[in-house]
């Protein structure tokens, strides 16, 4: 079965946005010009950085597309320039490299997606509609570690289990290193597959008096501890927030980060409360926006096949930062 990342853009919702696509290699601009063609409509073509600030300037684009390896001026500086001249068009970059130096600078610098140029067919369309949309889009979550450096809500979509649970394991991997507390809410098979995982990078978790900062709850058993009605209930979600901030600094200490994957949306979703899931994370975004926690939601794929267009959007939208596995591909 191919797992392909939802549209979030459903077909004759109104006109195309416009983008402006720069890079040095004529190549990627016709190839990248082709992939975008069904969703968007063509604002202009640069082949170097000071061509595409006078291009935006006379096109006035609704997002840009951004190569970082230029010559005379890079995607950086290009941006910069961009901004001076005083474009409001989101960015999102492309790059032939995956280092943290490239990765921290594009996002720093305000851009609002990083894209490799090795998966621009399955991953600039997304990485362009959640730029429009507000969003930031990462390509893995070890780069979604490093750029949430004071916490966040973020949005996992996957196909099969082992993709997330690879990415996973990187991830609490990166989050341990750097003193994290650490909190996983999964069914057995995830907390299982992810504490081998991190057994094999050298964690003791898992077992009955294995690491003080990992911290494993049960879905099935920590539903019903929110759940009123039907609904979640906000003032029981408030106390477990307290709960859990209160292990964070307790764990970790004070200055410390709460890194939590959890799939509680997901499931009551799969189960057809989607007014529960979306209540759920709008409930979560509001209690934890001023703490130290960066949420990761798991979502599968099939969670959308057959919920209709505006689930997989409306579900986006409760998220500051959208990404997905590498078995995912494109429509």
């Amino acid at each position: 079965m191919i797992h392909r990342v939802p549209r979030l853009v459903p077909e004759g919702s109104g006109s195309k946005p416009r983008v402006l696509l720069v890079d040095d290699h004529r190549t990627v601009l016709e190839r990248v010009s082709e992939i975008l063609s069904d969703d968007f409509d063509l604002a202009g073509l640069a082949t170097d950085g000071r061509q595409g600030v006078d291009t935006a300037a006379q096109s006035n684009p609704d997002v840009i597309v951004l190569d970082i390896n230029m010559p005379v001026m890079d995607g950086f500086e290009t941006f910069r320039a961009l901004a001076q001249a005083g474009s409001r068009a989101p960015v999102v970059f492309l790059s032939m490299v995956n280092d943290d130096e490239h990765v921290n600078e594009a996002f720093r610098c305000g851009g609002r997606g990083y894209v490799l140029k090795s998966q621009i067919m399955r991953d600039l369309p997304s990485a362009l509609n959640h730029a429009l949309l507000g969003r930031t889009f990462v390509p893995s979550l070890s780069i979604l570690s490093r750029l949430a450096e004071n916490g966040g809500h973020a949005m996992q979509l996957h196909g099969h289990a082992k993709s997330l649970l690879d990415a996973l394991a990187g991830f609490f991997d990166l989050a341990l290193r750097r003193g994290d507390a650490t909190c996983v809410i999964a069914p057995a098979d995830v907390r299982e597959g992810l504490a081998a995982r991190l057994q094999r990078r050298g964690w003791d978790v898992g077992t009955a008096r294995g690491l003080d900062r990992y911290l494993v709850f049960d879905t099935a058993e920590a539903l019903p501890r929110f759940m009123r009605n039907g609904l979640p209930d906000p003032a029981r979600l408030a106390e477990i927030v307290t709960e859990l901030d209160h292990y964070r600094t307790t764990a970790g200490g004070t200055l410390s980060r709460l890194t939590i994957f959890g799939n509680m949306a997901m499931s009551l979703s799969a189960d057809g409360n989607t007014e529960a899931a979306l209540a759920l994370e709008s409930i979560w975004s509001r209690l934890t926006e001023d703490l130290p926690f960066l949420t990761v939601c798991g979502y599968s794929t099939s969670c959308f096949h057959h919920a209709g267009p505006h689930l997989y959007p409306r579900v986006c939208a409760e998220h500051w930062v959208v990404g997905h596995t590498s078995d995912l591909e494109s429509y």
